[in-house]
């Protein structure tokens, strides 16, 4: 059923849209596979087109089916009873085996001459989307997410708080630069919007892409402002200290590039937003730490770096993919380099601030 209304949910706009343009010399059969090949998509299944592949998801796409999978595991446990942490696994494991093979049967289906779905990936991705959509849908309706954090050692609370607290900062000051340098090109995106002449159903059907793809948009400020930057397309490199651009797709949400580096004096400050961020970690852990040297405080802070920088990396990875083969073969952030800049920035600030910090007590 949450495959059902993944595909519904994806199934009907993409038909509306097929239905009012009357541009489009596709069928009704070929409408529903581009559904059902936008719905791997939020799967993070890779596309095979002729001469490359389509890597790149917007990660907006993954939500419908995430919702859709937490309330079938919730619907589940409250149904079994889920009172055990074993049973919970096993349930969320059940659920997402079937999920995977149902994904893989859909990429099957949605094969054309064009376009083709990979098989591996899309088990894969059904998997784990499965996996964390229904589990979190289980932990919620059994409790046991509560009753495991209530377990958890006091040291785990305040690192997993000061992780979660640090990432949330970073990704909401990379929302405020995509949003500020949207507005400052506000007359550019509006020109590449307009430059095809969409119409109506078109300009709504480039509007929703856009807003899908504005969690990619949030992680790449992220990385901009770690200072690692971003690359749309193969040489390419948008970054507070170099930016080196080509020609790019006439896409509305592309007009936020710079056209040029900033200064070396505004490129610094960028850097410093992550510090910033490392030292309210810092803060979140120095607070509830008992006595303790100025020395174990910075190590015990500076474990937040480690743990931001992985979950950026994650995401980094999922943001980015090719868009076919040639120029665009690389779009997105590096993930391991963006993760380790973020370790070594936020562990560096967390642990110098904890260490003042705790040295003032005393």
């Amino acid at each position: 059923m949450a495959a059902l209304y993944g595909l519904v949910t994806i199934m009907l706009p993409v038909l509306v849209v097929w239905a009012a343009d009357r541009r489009s010399g596709a069928g009704a059969g070929e409408a529903l596979r581009t559904a059902g090949q936008l719905w791997l998509v939020g799967h993070s299944v890779p596309l095979e087109v002729p001469g490359g592949v389509l890597g790149l998801s917007p990660l907006g796409l993954a939500v419908v089916p995430l919702v859709a999978l937490a309330r079938a595991g919730a619907h589940a446990a409250r149904e079994a009873q889920i009172t055990r942490l074993r049973d919970a696994a096993a349930l969320a494991l059940t659920i997402a085996g079937a999920y995977a093979m149902l994904t893989t049967i859909v990429a099957g289906l949605c094969a054309a001459s064009g376009v083709r779905p990979l098989p591996l990936p899309a088990f894969v991705g059904g998997f784990l989307v499965a996996l964390l959509g229904a589990g979190t849908g289980v932990l919620r309706a059994s409790d046991l997410g509560q009753r495991i954090w209530g377990r958890l050692s006091s040291r785990l609370h305040r690192l997993i708080t000061a992780t979660v607290a640090c990432l949330a900062a970073l990704v909401g000051a990379g929302a405020l630069l995509v949003a500020l340098s949207l507005a400052l090109h506000f007359g550019r995106v509006t020109d590449l919007a307009s430059a095809t002449g969409p119409g109506m159903v078109g300009g709504v059907a480039l509007l929703v892409l856009g807003l899908l793809l504005l969690p990619n948009a949030l992680l790449w400020g992220v990385s901009y402002l770690v200072g690692t930057g971003f690359a749309i397309g193969v040489g390419t490199a948008v970054g507070p200290f170099g930016t080196s651009l080509g020609a790019v797709p006439a896409f509305p949400l592309l007009a936020a590039l710079p056209s040029q580096a900033p200064s070396a004096v505004v490129g610094a400050t960028f850097l410093l937003v992550p510090l910033l961020v490392g030292g309210l970690g810092g803060l979140f852990v120095v607070r509830r730490l008992g006595p303790m040297s100025g020395l174990q405080a910075a190590g015990e802070a500076a474990l937040v770096g480690p743990g931001v920088g992985v979950l950026l990396a994650g995401l980094a990875l999922l943001s980015g993919g090719p868009l076919g083969a040639g120029r665009l073969a690389e779009v997105g952030p590096s993930a391991w380099q963006l993760g380790l800049a973020v370790t070594l920035e936020v562990s560096l600030a967390a642990g110098g601030l904890a260490a003042v910090v705790m040295r003032r007590r005393h």
